[in-house]
């Protein structure tokens, strides 16, 4: 567990007092100065606490405080003992919103577990003291079970760190507390944090710190991570213990489960007040969200709104940025460049009408034609995570999904594949086996379309009347569902159980859910936009040797023979490679039957992923394994392709 921060090296005047430094250099080049502070103990390693900062500086070196005027000080460089801070807990327990709240670096935060899938570190100041923070994905207990379990019990357990600030839930205090012991047990200095206090409270659940702190002889502050409060009282809590590192003396832990949760029914007797209140009305409704007999038609009512909602932001962002880029921005660019040679036909295209520019239609499509859907993707997303209803959902998917090889936890990334494939296939790395992620990664590429080839779908397909659109969904939802059952089947294994917190029901904070969209959108600009302009840079490139000219001509017979198009549409085709809703669209021109467009919209969505969803399974799921997905996606596409053309003869 490493933090790549510079060693902050500075003059011995501009720390802070009550700041533990280590003597870096003394700048002076007078031998007799430089033995003067060496009879001191003010030499290279040396450690020191500066007690005074005004001139004469008072310093503690060696067990002796030392007076220092300000021009002998600026002779001394020291650099901060940076120490290691791990946070832990269970997860969603609000580990990422006490990161920002210590380190002010903003970190996602949902109502539902597994938000925190990577290790996340800042260095920052905490009172007197330079920390690195670490935020540890959260677990239910030191064994693990999933990848991301593993790295953290990892770190946990290796401890490299000095201070373990523990997290646990006012709202779920009891189950909280078992990982709490195990940590406890390790025997590092140690600090519990029990967040959602307030909100807690509210619901007539109150927790005692300073009861919790007698038990278990362990520094115990309450906390609101949304809202800040006792942030203060728990930054001091934090400097007090790294500044007494070996003072800390470990309790006395059980080593049993048994004595665990004795334990734990002792703190919680002496610790924890319940005041009976009736469920309100957003309660019960949190509860029918899980019911079959409420819950289905509630998620097809919530999922059609949303599915509306995102499709008119989307269609409204772009009919009001299109005309300012081809107004304003498209004959700027192009007029920078007035040559035609393969720099221009690269950077702004026009060297044929398969040729991209990576200035001009990749920035089109990264920018206004997909962003405009993510962004209105994502900002539903973050709502109904934070409101607690995503992992409702996933509770009453998974008696369905256990039949397609999944458990319901599954359907989180297969919902965030409805928005854009690129964060769904990442959200892969929550599951836990290789055959999980396996059907996972297939279920998401070809169960439906990402929104912004969705919406061309239907504005295609619109037209010729809704009965062709619904086909074309129907045929993919049937298809997905069969090639998971199928996979299930004959892959060996069995789906895992499912074992998911439930979150408490809550309204979004504006604020918060605001961050949470941007940090999307952000992770949007940096993970897929890259891909998308290197993808239209190797269509350009293969546009311009001819191997694109090549692979129309040869797919031209298979796709007249197998799918009833017309040859020249065979080039869209594997446009859609790169961009799957511009290919769509790219089939207007051909005035094709409502029969063909079906056949096609099937093909072009399942038979192959985009680019920048193709680069990020390499990476998540290897070379192996994602080739086998893409051929097995094909064979699939092209089958059902073929024969939903066949049908359309009869």
């Amino acid at each position: 567990m490493q933090a790549n921060s510079e060693e902050n090296i500075i003059s011995l005047t501009e720390i802070r007092p009550d700041t533990n430094v280590t003597v870096h250099e003394i700048t002076s080049q007078d031998p007799k100065l430089i033995k003067k502070f060496s009879s001191l103990g003010i030499i290279k390693g040396a450690h020191m606490v500066l007690k005074k900062s005004k001139s004469p500086m008072v310093l503690e070196v060696a067990g002796t405080k030392v007076a220092l005027g300000r021009s002998m000080a600026e002779k001394v460089r020291v650099k901060f003992d940076v120490k290691k801070l791990v946070l832990v807990g269970n997860p969603n327990v609000g580990k990422s919103v006490i990161f920002t709240r210590l380190t002010g670096i903003k970190a996602v935060s949902s109502n539902f577990p597994g938000t925190t899938i990577a290790l996340k570190h800042s260095t920052t100041g905490i009172g007197s003291e330079k920390v690195t923070v670490f935020d540890v994905p959260g677990i239910y207990n030191l064994e693990a079970c999933s990848k991301a379990d593993k790295e953290a019990c990892e770190i946990v357990l290796k401890k490299d760190y000095d201070v373990m600030v523990c997290v646990l839930d006012a709202h779920h205090f009891e189950r909280s507390l078992y990982f709490a012991l195990e940590a406890l047990a390790l025997g590092k200095p140690t600090l519990f944090l029990i967040n959602k206090y307030k909100s807690a409270k509210a619901k007539g659940i109150t927790i005692d710190p300073r009861m919790v702190s007698k038990i278990l002889k362990t520094p115990t502050v309450v906390v609101e991570g949304l809202s800040g409060e006792g942030f203060k009282t728990a930054a001091h809590a934090i400097t007090k213990l790294l500044k007494n590192l070996t003072v800390f003396e470990t309790p006395k832990i059980p080593a049993t489960d048994e004595g665990k949760w004795k334990l734990i029914g002792e703190i919680v007797t002496k610790a924890q007040t319940l005041k009976h209140k009736h469920p309100s009305m957003l309660e019960m409704f949190a509860e029918w969200c899980t019911r079959p007999l409420t819950g289905l038609p509630i998620a097809a009512v919530i999922l059609t709104i949303c599915f509306f909602i995102i499709r008119f932001a989307g269609e409204t962002a772009i009919d009001t940025l299109t005309p300012l880029y081809e107004n304003y921005y498209l004959p700027f660019i192009t007029s920078l460049f007035a040559d035609k040679g393969m720099l221009t036909v690269i950077l702004v295209g026009g060297g044929s009408e398969n040729s991209f520019g990576i200035l001009t239609d990749a920035l089109q499509i990264a920018l206004i034609d997909v962003m405009s859907y993510v962004i209105a993707f994502y900002a539903i997303l973050e709502f109904l995570a934070d409101l607690g209803y995503l992992p409702r959902l996933s509770v009453l998917l998974d008696s369905m999904l256990h039949k397609v090889g999944i458990h319901g936890y599954g359907a989180i990334p297969i919902i965030m594949g409805l928005g854009c494939k690129v964060p769904a296939v990442m959200g892969i790395r929550i599951l836990e086996s290789k055959r999980e992620k396996f059907i996972a990664l297939v279920l998401l590429l070809m169960l439906a379309p990402c929104i912004s080839q969705s919406a061309m779908i239907i504005t295609i397909l619109s037209p010729h009347g809704l009965k062709y659109v619904a086909m074309v969904f129907g045929i993919l939802l049937i298809t997905g569902l069969a090639s998971g059952a199928f996979l299930n089947k004959i892959m060996k294994g069995n789906p895992p159980d499912m074992f998911m917190e439930i979150p408490a029901w809550q309204m979004p904070k504006i604020k918060d859910w605001l961050i949470k969209v941007w940090y999307r959108i952000k992770e949007y600009l940096f993970d897929a936009v890259p891909l998308i302009i290197f993808g239209i840079f190797l269509i350009n490139i293969a546009e311009m040797t001819g191997v694109l000219d090549w692979l129309a001509k040869v797919t031209q017979a298979p796709m007249q023979a197998l799918f009833g198009l017309p040859g020249e549409t065979s080039s869209v085709m594997l446009l859609g490679f790169l961009r799957k809703d511009v290919s769509i669209a790219l089939l207007s021109p051909f005035n094709l039957t409502a029969a063909q467009l079906v056949t096609a919209c099937v093909f072009m969505t399942m038979y192959v992923p985009c680019t920048a969803t193709v680069f990020v399974m390499l990476k998540e799921a290897g070379i192996k394994q994602s080739v086998v997905i893409i051929a097995f996606t094909l064979a699939i596409s092209t089958a059902v392709a073929s024969a939903v053309h066949f049908l359309f003869l009869i």
